[in-house]
């Protein structure tokens, strides 16, 4: 019977009763909701709005926060790396404004300017490569990762051999590209550098792409970081000048090389250096591997890409080179020195520092569809492919979740009918013995239950996982007390048709029980998903991992937006589970009541 008969429900004081208690659901299960809401928010987190409090992603909406994370993202989340290009004092992210309005004049002539230019390596970036901050896997990374899967047919390991990489697996790839400004950064490439440097510039997204900005980097590298914050903006020389201060320290010793250009007036100066550093021609030849026949035949290569084998003499000629028998140091002049970078050629076309802030707005106007989307699904992607596309994690947990389940039908059941229907006598102390178990908590037997199962051979198995919770004893304590209230008629007439006890336990005994069963297969079903300290101890082989162990493991590599993420898919089939089974679940916790 109803908590509220049916008769006298229009009486205001039941309706307004029957009302509260409508409210009040509704209220908690709104309230329900909100961690949930909270989670799915902050799942598409980044560094710029890392530490908001909103059930819905602002950045949907607000057009100024999403050019933020644009900008975040473009620069690697590196609030000097966008001052470096702007020429701006942005502390953070945070403080970027959207321009009121965009001269899509001066950004188209400097886009043509670019496609027009030859670009060289180092003097290009790819952005959404590294997140210190979010900590997560940038858009960059996962296409380039992609595009590798697809061309050694999804095979680490000949990746590793063609690309002279070290890889463990696929979710173990990473992308540190070298920051090309500095010297650094200069590097002899391996083939996994070319094979970046070629992703970056055919098929990365236009938008996730930029050129540097030597003058401002110069600001902030070196004039900021001597002087402070406040000093003022030094307008670079194509020459080398003494005039400007630290300027030979930025070109000896810290912009990378191939922005530098020598004066082949210099030739003979270079020639008594390589005479002084390799004493004969032999030397110099069995280095450089040419065939040459006199020191006069030697010419100075004008940038370090033309020195070849002689690279490395060419940084210590602009570095300066001591001969330690004449005491007599080999350096070219100040004079000697020029800087080429695409900025600089841009200020001598036109005058005018290069647009770049305004061409970054351009391009997120032009692609803000895509951004937006990018932020939304890139942290649920990362995961999916972590835990489904790269790793055993779901594979694992079906399989491990579908043994418990089956399994938990089948011991259990047969325990409990057995002390039911045969009521052997001494069933009031098993049944004692089985309520005991619950008195103890879980951390307790799982160091017996290791040693246990190492000694038979079965760590990192399946049979690891299942075989300690085959038999639950509430879940046996339970069902007895159902089949006890089954009628005992229904048996004997069975009994006398001639059926057998499996048939009587299968026609009659299940039939009657499947509101109480579906109950003992969900509550398997979530000891089973949502185990985690036992599956990590027995199982730490990776291949073994089931979801909760992947999402620990999670944590170590990845900030709060991935791990977010991870909790919504992983909160999904609990969810499904619940509303393909709720009507069973409903019955199993209202049937035993009644009975």
């Amino acid at each position: 019977m109803g908590l509220i008969p049916k008769t006298g429900r229009k009486d205001p004081k039941v309706r307004g009763l029957l009302l509260s208690i409508f409210l009040i659901l509704c209220v908690g299960a709104a309230s329900m909701m909100v961690p949930f809401l909270l989670m799915l928010s902050g799942s598409t987190r980044t560094g710029v709005d890392l530490h908001e409090f909103s059930l819905v992603p602002r950045f949907v909406f607000d057009e100024e926060l999403l050019f933020q994370k644009y900008v975040e993202g473009l620069y690697n989340e590196s609030p000097s790396d966008l001052r470096s290009a702007w020429g701006t004092a942005h502390r953070d992210f945070s403080e970027i404004e959207l321009l009121p309005d965009v001269d899509f004049v001066s950004v188209g002539l400097w886009n043509d300017f670019l496609e027009i230019t030859d670009l060289r390596p180092h003097e290009r970036f790819a952005g959404f490569v590294y997140t210190p901050i979010s900590r997560g896997r940038p858009l960059n990374v996962r296409r380039f990762m992609h595009a590798l899967v697809k061309r050694f047919d999804g095979s680490v390991d000949t990746m590793n051999r063609a690309l002279e990489t070290g890889f463990k697996d696929w979710n173990s790839f990473r992308v540190l590209p070298a920051d090309t400004r500095n010297r650094q950064g200069y590097q002899t490439a391996t083939d996994f550098d070319y094979a970046w440097q070629k992703y970056a510039k055919e098929e990365a997204p236009e938008w996730s792409v930029g050129v540097y900005n030597l003058e401002a980097y110069f600001h902030e590298r070196v004039t900021a970081t001597l002087q402070g914050r406040d000093a003022e903006r030094i307008r670079l020389p194509d020459l080398a000048s003494a005039e400007v201060e630290n300027w030979e320290l930025f070109v000896r010793e810290v912009v990378h090389p191939g922005y530098v250009k020598m004066d082949s007036a210099y030739q003979e100066l270079w020639r008594e250096f390589l005479h002084a550093r390799y004493v004969n021609l032999e030397s110099l030849n069995q280095v450089s591997g040419q065939t040459i026949g006199a020191w006069n035949e030697i010419e100075i290569p004008v940038m370090i890409q033309d020195a070849g084998s002689l690279s490395a003499d060419w940084l210590a000629f602009l570095e300066g080179w001591k001969d330690l028998e004449t005491g007599r140091t080999f350096q070219i002049p100040l004079e000697g020195l020029r800087l080429e970078s695409v900025d600089m050629l841009w200020r001598a076309v036109s005058g005018e520092d290069p647009p770049i802030q305004q061409a970054d707005q351009m391009q997120f106007q032009k692609h803000r569809s895509e951004i937006r989307k990018a932020f939304l699904i890139q942290n649920y992607a990362t995961v999916w492919e972590i835990l489904i596309v790269y790793g055993r994690g779901l594979w694992v947990t079906v399989v491990y979740c579908a043994g418990a389940v089956l399994i938990a039908l089948i011991v259990n059941p047969l325990a409990a009918y057995a002390l039911s229907r045969f009521r052997p006598k001494n069933s009031y102390a098993f049944l004692l013995y089985l309520l005991l178990t619950m008195a103890f908590p879980p951390m307790v037997t799982q160091i017996p239950l290791f040693l246990m199962l190492r000694d038979l051979h079965l760590l990192n198995t399946f049979w690891a996982l299942l075989l300690p919770g085959m038999a639950h004893g509430y879940s046996i304590f339970l069902l007895k007390g159902f089949f006890d209230s089954l009628p005992r008629e229904l048996y004997e007439s069975a009994s006398l048709d001639g059926a057998g006890e499996l048939l009587m336990f299968r026609v009659i005994t299940l039939s009657l029980s499947k509101p109480i069963l579906a109950v003992i297969a969900l509550s398997a079903f979530v000891n089973a998903y949502t185990g985690f300290m036992f599956a990590l101890l027995i199982c730490q082989d990776e291949r073994m991992w089931t979801l909760m162990v992947w999402l620990y493991q999670l944590q170590q590599n990845y900030g709060p937006g991935v791990m977010n993420a991870a909790f919504v898919l992983a909160a999904v089939p609990t969810l499904v589970v619940f509303l393909l089974a709720q009507r069973q679940i409903l019955r199993g916790i209202v049937v035993p009541s009644e009975k």
